[in-house]
């Protein structure tokens, strides 16, 4: 019918008028289009109405739990569904999920959907997250569990019936264990405690029922809601596919075939992980118009990204051919010559541009790079000429080239605290690696050095200091070995090889502490940064000698594993420790006796400290001296002294 027409109250304003309808008088109008339905109510009010045939048939089509909301809207829809007729619905909507299991027995279809689908504890209706407890048929939040649920030995612990029974009560996995129900437990008990009181018969017969009844029910409660979860996710992500099909489909028309191939092979997550491939909508027409800017966007910043790939691969790859020129080159030069890293070559200037030739067809072979080879020396020369200049500005008031070779003159790196000497210098690795600054940038010259794990001797320029301490050790044990300091140069030191003993450390027991002059420097380094002075003795012929054969036999047992020795055999040049040196040699080389100045030899940046270390010289026996009982012999005693007067 109509709506009804308010009149006017004394002290409230009038009724509003009817609104007319185009076209027609407001009698005429039917009292459906007079009708109005707020929000989204009322968009299931016609299906009651339908006839049932055309309804069952629409249903049939659902999932259980497709059915169970829907009988949750309205009453109407209730009646319909929970009645006994509907009953084939229900059946039709278990067969459409193939993976779950026939309804169990004592629960019919409408209840085996709520215990399955329902988003509410069966206990306090709170919705959330539960627990499906499928032997006891319910469905359990975890603020509920512990009131109603429990370990087996807490709920008999007071329970005379069910000592040595609980086997007969239904147990589920829950949590951390097993849980048993309280108030099937207290009816058990008592059915027991009855039982056990009358004929002994009857108890047996209800026990073995019992567990008749309870291996039944723990064998059917394996509900595989799991297979379902998991072909929901099957079909979720096969939708998800064809969505991201779709979507490179449509990409490719657009001209991004190379970027959509970019990233299917190597960051295939860009589209997977998409807002528009996550969602459960289909592509549509509408959908793709309002995404297409954001993915357009995308493939020119994929489009960026392949070509400072192709950049970095092009950089690389010219790396590879031209290191491995300037290898088959240092392998002809003399061991002991120092010349630049890779890196150093790389940003040459001519060399540079080669690297960087944007032409993708130039440079691809070690061909390419052949005609480098009969620069290198003048090129090397030059680099060890500047760095050697950038070294002199660097010594304390001095700018004498023949300095450098001093004995007494060292360097320090800021990485480590040991002294390095010239032209070691220029070839230590701690001058060389890389800093992380440039892991962070993408021009081309940041790419070369990252290419190669290293960046250009001391690059900063702040990696290199003067070490005023070691020359201050270097003159202390330059003068033991009676040598001028300001003449005597390392090469010098080598040809005396020199033994030392510091008399600070030698003991009386253990013997002599022996040095060979590098390490010496090192120990009187270590004594000056204790505060301490040390005090040098230089070893006689025959304790040398003892000295040499020690060291040998310590030779022997020395485990050292840095790669401070290179193997100089014909097409080796391998770099090994001490001890793998001498492992390598014999088998690869057949050699078991190793000479160092055929077979092998320190590498151009090896450290002073080297092997065998320690050694403690044993004291010899002193030499005793006769003294034939003569008159013109004369004794004389100065202080700890005897003297020999032989006239």
């Amino acid at each position: 019918m109509p709506p009804r027409k308010k009149t006017a109250a004394a002290g409230n304003a009038p009724a509003k008028r009817s609104r007319k309808i185009s076209g027609t008088s407001a009698s005429t109008v039917s009292p459906a289009a007079t009708r109005r339905f707020r929000g989204r109510g009322g968009q299931l009010r016609m299906l009651p109405e339908m006839p049932l045939d055309i309804l069952f048939e629409i249903f049939s089509h659902l999932e259980p739990p497709d059915v169970l909301h829907l009988a949750r809207t309205t009453k109407d829809l209730r009646n319909v569904l929970m009645s006994h007729s509907a009953i084939s619905i229900w059946k039709s909507a278990f067969l459409n999920d193939p993976d779950l299991p026939g309804v169990p027995e004592g629960l019919n279809e409408p209840q085996y959907a709520n215990l399955a689908f329902s988003p509410h504890c069966h206990f306090c209706f709170v919705a959330g997250e539960h627990s499906i407890l499928w032997v006891f048929r319910v469905r359990v939040c975890q603020k509920c569990i512990p009131s109603r649920y429990d370990e087996a030995r807490k709920i008999t612990k007071n329970m005379a019936g069910l000592k040595g029974n609980t086997d007969l009560l239904r147990r589920s996995t829950a949590n951390t264990g097993f849980l048993h129900c309280l108030e099937e437990a207290e009816e058990l008990n008592k059915e027991l405690l009855k039982l056990k009181k009358g004929d002994a018969s009857k108890l047996e017969d209800f026990i073995a029922e019992r567990n008749k009844f309870v291996e039944e029910i723990h064998a059917k409660a394996e509900m595989s809601v799991p297979l379902r979860f998991a072909r929901r996710q099957r079909i979720l992500q096969e939708a998800r596919d064809r969505k991201k099909e779709a979507i490179r489909r449509r990409l490719r028309e657009l001209g991004y075939t190379e970027e959509v191939e970019y990233i299917n092979d190597n960051r295939p997550d860009i589209f997977s992980e998409h807002a528009l491939v996550k969602s459960n909508n289909e592509l549509t027409d509408r959908i793709w118009e309002n995404n297409k800017p954001q993915l357009i966007e995308l493939m020119q910043d994929v489009r960026e990204k392949m070509k400072r790939k192709q950049r970095k691969t092009l950089l690389k790859n010219r790396q590879r051919l031209l290191l491995s020129v300037l290898k088959a080159y240092n392998h002809e030069r003399p061991i002991d010559e120092i010349n630049p890293r890779a890196v150093e070559v790389c940003v040459l200037p001519n060399i540079k541009a080669m690297i960087e030739d944007p032409s993708m067809d130039a440079y691809t072979t070690e061909d390419s790079f052949q005609e480098v080879v009969d620069g290198l020396p003048r090129l090397f020369e030059e680099w060890r000429e500047s760095k050697t200049r950038s070294l002199l500005a660097l010594l304390p008031g001095r700018n004498d080239r023949d300095f450098l070779y001093r004995a007494t003159t060292y360097f320090r790196c800021s990485e480590c605290s040991e002294p390095i000497a010239y032209p070691r210098i220029l070839a230590h690795a701690c001058l060389y690696e890389l800093r992380h600054g440039h892991r962070n940038r993408d021009d081309d010259l940041a790419q070369l050095c990252v290419n190669l794990d290293s960046e250009p001797w001391n690059c900063d320029g702040k990696r290199v200091s003067y070490y005023t301490a070691a020359e201050a050790s270097a003159t202390s044990v330059v003068r033991t070995c009676g040598l001028d300091t300001n003449m005597t140069t390392a090469q010098d030191m080598d040809d005396v090889n020199p033994w030392l003993e510091c008399l600070r450390c030698s003991h009386k027991v253990r013997g002599k502490a022996i040095f060979r002059w590098r390490k010496a420097i090192l120990h009187d380094m270590y004594h000056a940064a204790s505060a301490e002075e040390s005090v040098w003795g230089l070893l006689g012929d025959k304790d040398s000698e003892a000295a040499e054969e020690l060291q040998q036999k310590a030779y022997q047992n020395c485990a050292s594993d840095v790669l401070d020795y290179i193997c100089t055999r014909p097409g080796c040049r391998q770099q090994f420790s001490f001890w793998y040196l001498r492992s390598h040699l014999r088998v690869s080389h057949g050699i078991e006796h190793p000479d160092e100045e055929e077979d092998y030899a320190l590498q151009v940046d090896a450290s002073m400290d080297q092997p065998p270390f320690p050694l403690m010289l044993p004291h010899s026996t002193p030499e005793v001296i006769e003294i034939a009982d003569d008159d013109n012999y004369e004794l004389e005693y100065i202080g700890n002294c005897i003297v020999v007067d032989d006239e």
